[in-house]
């Protein structure tokens, strides 16, 4: 096996700026020692000398406009929650601790590509995500939980190649017992390395056989059992705004994070949606607006996801500003990867079924399709239908009209040929339709592709019953 280790170090400010893209100076501030201290701070406020252990009296006087959050373990552990949605499409074993995911990316390598493969699209995605993270890669999660925090960039595959790593790591960033801290402090220890090298029955005689249990872990000598973290079955995500939006383009910023996470989430399941349900939330106890975003197919692709909710969001008004952006999904389709036909778009252009879905997102429930139904009559062998619904078509083709009227026209007859703007020339053999005795409205009618002389083109048939001829479709 091999894992991936995930840590996030400016987890407390980046869940206050994961919604906005200003940079402004800004900061996270904690009790220590009985005072307010600065505890994360960003790269503007370091630059006017704010730093983490500052007091905030000190940091307000040299950048009197920095944004200051006190920190909040609950927004925290529910960014981590969004993290491991979307780090669901890398692994299925994935666990979850305060500020560090691990993922189990053995089994994962040749989907993705290999090893450096996967770490690129990782690290390419995460700051997408509003975040930051150290990496590291061992044969234990143990390992690559120690080695994200302490020597970001490791990649360990084995036992030996492991030792090195290890030798100068402080013990207290292996174990918080007080027990192993004070035992390596007495024997003037300091590394890992050192507690190492000590006999195994002698250090579980003088702290207990926890010690030589959580080494056994980390060097893949024994069994590191976890509690393994599993997604929910829908999937409902919140991004608080740090300022209230009262323009609704802004808002594309933050829904292309939810977005991200939703699409990770998805991908994990191998599924796709085509019901997205928005949130927003308003300042002043105001009600939630809430709209859907409905698509013609499945899709799991954010960036296609994020253009179709640009183009809803031309739909929709705002009445008063946003606070808050959640996205709720609860239906999942079984999703099969699609290959492009090498003729599905001139180049430079659209795809036929992205321009569709772009008019479904403008136009809404105004927009329809044609569904076939199976009868011969033209009159009832469609229905309106939803442009997505299996069977769907634009228009009609082959033999059949583009437009065909809502009633069939009677045409006048002259010198025994039928008239409309001028004689009609019939155009090949008839189509005979004989049809309909079953529910009382049978028709028996021969039906002829007819041109006038102005080149015009047109649906007629002639009644073999009632006798006459008749206009029905119009192909130009």
């Amino acid at each position: 096996m091999l894992w991936l280790g995930l840590y996030f170090p400016e987890l407390p400010l980046e869940v206050f700026l994961r919604g906005t893209t200003d940079r402004s100076p800004a900061a996270v501030h904690a009790v220590r020692d009985g005072r307010e201290t600065v505890l994360r701070c960003n790269a503007a406020a370091r630059a006017a000398g704010v730093h983490p252990g500052l007091p905030v009296p000190a940091a307000l006087a040299l950048l009197p406009r920095l944004r200051l959050w006190p920190r909040d373990a609950e927004r925290e552990q529910r960014a981590m929650e969004a993290l491991a949605l979307w780090a669901w499409q890398y692994s299925s074993r994935l666990y979850r601790e305060p500020a560090l995911l691990l993922l189990e990316i053995g089994a994962s390598l040749r989907l993705f590509g290999g090893m450096e493969a996967l770490l690129g699209r990782i690290e390419a995605e995460l700051p997408a995500l509003g975040h930051a993270a150290r990496l590291a890669v061992a044969h234990t999660a143990t390992a690559a939980a120690l080695l994200a925090r302490e020597r970001p960039g490791a990649r360990v595959a084995s036992r030996e190649a492991l030792l090195p790593w290890l030798e100068d790591i402080p013990m207290a960033r292996l174990s918080a017992d007080p027990r192993v801290r004070q035992l390596v402090r007495d024997i003037g220890l300091h590394g890992i390395g050192d507690v190492l090298r000590l006999p195994r029955p002698e250090l579980a005689r003088r702290v207990g056989p926890g010690l030589p249990a959580l080494l056994d872990r980390l060097l893949g000598d024994a069994p590191d059992p976890r509690l393994p973290w599993q997604p929910p079955p829908h999937f409902l995500e919140w991004l608080e705004l740090p300022a209230e939006l009262d323009d609704r383009e802004a808002l594309r910023f933050p829904a292309r994070r939810l977005l991200l996470t939703l699409c990770g989430w998805l991908r994990g399941q191998g599924a796709a949606t085509q019901h997205l349900r928005w949130h927003l939330r308003h300042p002043d106890d105001q009600p939630e607006t809430v709209f859907a975003q409905t698509l013609l197919r499945p899709e799991r692709d954010a960036e296609y996801l994020l253009a179709r909710f640009g183009e809803r969001l031309q739909r929709l008004e705002l009445p008063a500003p946003v606070r808050a952006l959640g996205l709720e999904v609860r239906d999942c389709l079984a999703f099969s990867e699609r290959t492009a036909a090498l003729l599905d778009a001139p180049a430079g252009g659209e795809a036929a079924g992205e321009w569709l879905e772009r008019l479904h997102s403008r136009l809404g429930p105004r927009l329809t399709g044609l569904c076939p139904v199976a009868d011969h009559r033209p009159e009832r062998a469609q229905r309106c239908c939803a442009p997505g619904e299996a069977g769907a078509r634009s228009s009609w083709r082959g033999e059949l009209p583009l437009w065909l009227l809502p009633q069939p026209r009677p045409l006048r007859v002259r010198a025994g040929r039928p008239w409309h703007r001028g004689a009609l020339e019939l155009l090949g053999p008839p189509r005979r339709i004989e049809t309909g005795w079953w529910d009382g409205d049978d028709v028996a009618r021969d039906y002829y592709l007819a041109c006038n002389p102005a080149n015009e083109r047109f649906w007629i048939y002639r009644d073999r019953r009632g006798g006459g001829w008749f206009l029905h479709g119009l192909f130009d």
